[in-house]
Formats: C-alpha cells, sequence, structure tokens
C-alpha cells in the first residue's frame, strides 16, 4: 500500500582517488555482499558509491515525513470504516467481515516469509553499488517467487483450505490460525479474500522496493488514494445493501487497482536492461526466513500467548477484554509519531552501510535512536502519568480498570523505546545478523511464557500479570539485540542522552502528579478540557527543560546536517557545546 534520477549500471574501478577511512571487513568479498567477518580499519570505499549512499540517506526525513503523513491517514481512514461499516451492518453481519478480514491476515501473514525486509535491506545496496539494472534485476526476480508463491496459496485457498488448516492445526503456534482458516464464514466469501490476498501482497512488495529506494512520496499518494476510494465506495455499496459481500469485493478491487498503479509508475524501473551484476538470493532469503520468524512473534505470538496465558487459568472473558484495550492503546502511543519509520528506517541503516561503512552506520543508528526517542517518548511518559484520565476520557466508566492496566503497559513501552529496540533490528539485518534478531524475539516469547506462568498462575495478577510478562519479554528482547550490537558497531548506544532526556520528562510531568493527586474532573468534557491543559503545560516545560539540559551533541548536528541541513538551525539550541559536554 503503498523518478528517479539514478545512473545505469557501470564496471566499478578497483583503486579511486578521493577516499576516506571507514570500516570494513577484513576479507575480500563479492561486490554488494553482506560482510560475514568482524570489522577492522581499512582506507577505502569507491566514491561514486559513497555518493549514493548520501544521496539516499539525505532522502531518509522527507521519506519519514511521507510515511508518517501515510500512516496517520491510514489510522484516521480505518477508523471511519469502522464506524461506517458498524452503522451500514449488523452485528452478525459485522462479525462476518471480521472473520473474512482476520482470515485474509492471517494468510499475507504466513505467506510473506520476509520478503519485505529482505528488500528494502539489499535493494539500496545492489542500487548504489551495482546501479539501477542490477537492482531492477533482483526485484524482478523477488517478485516472480512472490508470485509463484501466490499461485500456489490461491490454489490451496480456492479448492484445498481444509487441508491447509488441518496442516496448521499440528504445530501449536499456528492453532489460532487454523481455527480462522476454518470458519465457515470464510469460505462464503473466498473469491474476493483470494484475489485481496494476491493483489495486496505484490502491492506490499512493491511497496518495499519504493522505501529502499526512498520514494515514499509515491507509497504516500496511491496508499492515500486507495484508502480514500475504499471509504468513498464502502459507503456507497452499503446505501445500496450490497452488504458484506460488496464491502469484500471493494476491498479486493481497489487493491488491485493499487497494485496495478504501482507498476505503472515503477515500470521504467522494473524494466531497466543491462544489469552486470546478478545478486545471489540465498542471502536474501536467509535474511527472508530470519525476519518472518522474528515477525511472526513480535506481529502475532507475543500477545496471541497472554491471551491464551489468561485464558488457561480461567481469568474472566471481562478482563481479557481490558488486557486487549489497554495492550492496544498503549501500542498506539508508542507508534503513533514514529509509525513513518517503519521500513525508512531499515533503508537508512542500509544506505549508511554501503561500501561497508560501519563508522557512518553506527552513526545513523545512534541518530535513529535519539530521534525516536524524541517523537515517541515524551507522548508515553505524559501516558504513563494520565492513564486513568485518558482511559476514562475514552470509555464508558464500566472499562475503569483499563486506566491502570494502560499505565502499566506504557511503562515497558517506554523502557524497549528507549532501549533503542525497533531500531537494532534493523540494523542487525544490515549486518548480516539477522538470526541474532530472531533469537532474540524468540528468547523474549520464552519470558513471556515463564513470567506469564508466575505472574498469571501463582502472583494470580490478571490482566496486569499478563501485560508485565509481555513488557518483560520485550525489554528482554530489546536487551539482547543491543548486546549483539554492542561488539560491531564502533559507536555505543547513547547513555547520557537517553539520561539527560528522561530527566527532562520527568521533570515535565510533576505538574500533571500533582494535578492527578489534588484534582480530576470526573466530566468527560471537563476531562478533555483538564488532558488539553496538562498536556499543552508539558510540552512548555520540556521545550524549556530540554532548552537546559541539551540533550543533543555536535556529532548528532552532524549528521543530521548531512541529511537535511534546514533542521539544524532548529536543534542547535538543543545541542551541548564542547566546554558544555567537558562540564
Amino acid at each position: 500500500m503503498r523518478a528517479d534520477q539514478s545512473r545505469e549500471t557501470q564496471p566499478r574501478q578497483q583503486a579511486i582517488t578521493g577516499v576516506q577511512p571507514i570500516i570494513a571487513p577484513a576479507v575480500n568479498e563479492t561486490p554488494g555482499s553482506i560482510p560475514t567477518t568482524e570489522p577492522h580499519i581499512t582506507t577505502a570505499i569507491p566514491l561514486e558509491n559513497d555518493t549514493e549512499a548520501t544521496n539516499l540517506l539525505k532522502k531518509t526525513p522527507k521519506s519519514y515525513l511521507f510515511n508518517q503523513a501515510y500512516g496517520l491517514w491510514v489510522y484516521i481512514s480505518m477508523f471511519v470504516l469502522v464506524l461506517i461499516l458498524t452503522h451500514g451492518l449488523s452485528d452478525q453481519q459485522y462479525g462476518a467481515y471480521a472473520v473474512a478480514v482476520t482470515a485474509y491476515n492471517t494468510i499475507l501473514y504466513i505467506i510473506a516469509f520476509g520478503f519485505e525486509d529482505a528488500t528494502y535491506t539489499f535493494i539500496p545496496r545492489v542500487f548504489a553499488d551495482h546501479g539501477k539494472a542490477a537492482a531492477a534485476h533482483l526485484i524482478r526476480r523477488l517478485l516472480l517467487l512472490r508470485v509463484g508463491v501466490l499461485v500456489l496459496t490461491a490454489l490451496i485457498m480456492l479448492f484445498g483450505l481444509h487441508l491447509l488448516a488441518d496442516l496448521f492445526a499440528t504445530i501449536p503456534p499456528l492453532q489460532g490460525a487454523a481455527r480462522d482458516l476454518k470458519n465457515p464464514e470464510l469460505e462464503a466469501h473466498l473469491l474476493p479474500i483470494t484475489i485481496y490476498v494476491i493483489s495486496s501482497s505484490v502491492a506490499s512488495l512493491l511497496t518495499a522496493l519504493c522505501t529502499g529506494l526512498m520514494r515514499m512520496r509515491l507509497v504516500f499518494f496511491i496508499g492515500s488514494l486507495t484508502q480514500a476510494a475504499i471509504l468513498a465506495s464502502g459507503y456507497i455499496v452499503l446505501q445500496l445493501g450490497w452488504a458484506v459481500e460488496g464491502v469484500l469485493w471493494i476491498l479486493a478491487l481497489t487493491s488491485v487497482t493499487q497494485m496495478m498503479a504501482f507498476f505503472l509508475f515503477l515500470a521504467p524501473f522494473l524494466f531497466s536492461r543491462g544489469a552486470q551484476y546478478h545478486q545471489p538470493l540465498l542471502p536474501l532469503l536467509k535474511l527472508g526466513f530470519n525476519a518472518w520468524l522474528t515477525n511472526l512473534v513480535s506481529g502475532a505470538l507475543l500477545k496471541q500467548v497472554a491471551i491464551t496465558l489468561l485464558s488457561v487459568y480461567a481469568v474472566s472473558l471481562t478482563e481479557i477484554g481490558y488486557f486487549n484495550l489497554a495492550f492496544q492503546l498503549a501500542d498506539a502511543a508508542n507508534l503513533l509519531l514514529v509509525s513513518g519509520f517503519g521500513g525508512v528506517a531499515g533503508a537508512a541503516l542500509a544506505a549508511a552501510f554501503i561500501g561497508q561503512n560501519y563508522q557512518r552506520l553506527s552513526r545513523t543508528w545512534q541518530t535513529l535512536i535519539k530521534i525516536e526517542t524524541l517523537l515517541a517518548a515524551p507522548g508515553l511518559v505524559f501516558c504513563l502519568f494520565n492513564a486513568p484520565s485518558i482511559a476514562h476520557a475514552l470509555y464508558p466508566d464500566s472499562f475503569g480498570p483499563v486506566g491502570g492496566l494502560l499505565a502499566v503497559f506504557v511503562f515497558f513501552n517506554l523502557i524497549m523505546r528507549v532501549l533503542g529496540t525497533y531500531i537494532h533490528q534493523p540494523t542487525l539485518y544490515v549486518v548480516n545478523r539477522s538470526s541474532l534478531a530472531m533469537i532474540s524475539q524468540w528468547v523474549g516469547l520464552g519470558v513471556v511464557i515463564l513470567t506469564g506462568v508466575l505472574c498469571i498462575g501463582y502472583f494470580k495478577l490478571g490482566a496486569a500479570g499478563a501485560l508485565i510478562a509481555d513488557g518483560m519479554g520485550r525489554i528482554v528482547t530489546g536487551s539482547l539485540m543491543l548486546l549483539f550490537l554492542w561488539r560491531k558497531l564502533p559507536q555505543k548506544y547513547p547513555v547520557g542522552f537517553t539520561l539527560r532526556f528522561l530527566l527532562a520528562l520527568a521533570l515535565a510531568a510533576i505538574p500533571s502528579i500533582l494535578w492527578v493527586i489534588l484534582w480530576q474532573p470526573t466530566d468527560r468534557f471537563l476531562l478533555l478540557g483538564y488532558l488539553a491543559a496538562t498536556g499543552s503545560i508539558f510540552i512548555l516545560l520540556c521545550a524549556g527543560l530540554l532548552l537546559w539540559l541539551k540533550p543533543l551533541e555536535k556529532a548528532d548536528l552532524e549528521t543530521i546536517q548531512s541529511a537535511k541541513p534546514a533542521l539544524v538551525r532548529y536543534l542547535r539550541p538543543f545541542t551541548r557545546t564542547t566546554q558544555e559536554k567537558q562540564a
């Protein structure tokens, strides 16, 4: 869902003037491949490759903004779509729609195989090292693989869905998916769902290509128009009385249109010929498989295991509902302002590593951690100290316990965010350590199970125990990834920045804490005004304290200067001078 001015492939010179010291592997490697040995200092990278890497990095801020705007529009449009559906369908019809869409998401997730992660990790490097034709040759092969998988998937969906469900039922992590696939409501709408799966899966891979090339403007416009078309046509078909079948056909047809639009605009790139280098597929498939296993944990199993434990220990459905609301709300607060980094951060890290430049990669890694923390942590801290008020403003009085649960899970999300977990994972992909990212996620899943048994089964903490277990698993995952990267990168985790920034946020939250203790309105209208007032005060105090504590350093400005010089003038007041740093 989701021209470019690039040079054609040319033979690379082995010796080039105008080189700079970098960190690179100690052995000779196939051009464009990912290094598999420990780094040491060397003295040269091709200047042309380095220039292309710099050009890609310069596109990162604009790509983030387009991706962020698109992400916000998707959140809004999906919320509006739910309103349209709940007002246009009966409860039973909406349940049938939910079953069909859940099955679609399950199938799409299972057949992804991490191709998107592999695409935006490898495409920047192949493009910079070997030109547009080589990158086009690579994406064509990935598209053929994806289409082959989709043809097989379509045949199974249309003629052998029960056999697939029976297979999944024998694999414990996929037993929930097996139940979804056996639902009779799914069989009633198989054709539009099959078309939807095929077209959206191809569009997803083309979106990953745009991400790798930092062409998120194209994703923004095509994706935004697609979402708008779904809202308008969905409303029309419901007014015509076409119900669930009509909505699913709208989703299928708009997805096909979206896929064709991507093909149309990317055709000059996709059909570039004359590649003199063919990237081996084995490293991509290895990374994709590890990414698939990693995403399986982070995207589905962490939450599903927590819900399963609640069910095993006979926690009430009401409390499971509280858990679900707190989980979703905390995740939304965690991702709202940084969803634009999805994929873009991985592409930026891949571009930074062109020429096997560990120094530039580690500096980009540090900068992305700081930027994500700057964007996400203030909202999380505000939610932490105002969780009961937020829950009361959003939900009916009967959902009062959600406030305390929200505070618990926001706390763990805050720790995971400042650890830089979301940046560590694509960094491990870039340095050919995707297996370590996968191991970290599965170890985290083990922690969730053990902590959940202890908190839910022994201490009887119910939904709070499930959230604690999930949070502990996330923290262990992020800590392991950071540990694995510690020896690989010359620049280390920005401890000083994190401590100064968290101190500023803690001080800025004091008025909110005092207001919660002394007075808290119960009327929802007054409560919204209260949250707006405390939020405004919190933002102003944050700005003032950050001007005082100055969390950024001169090196951060230099990195930002190379990508987006216009931002430097706004960030300079928050940057410590050499004298202040020594003091």
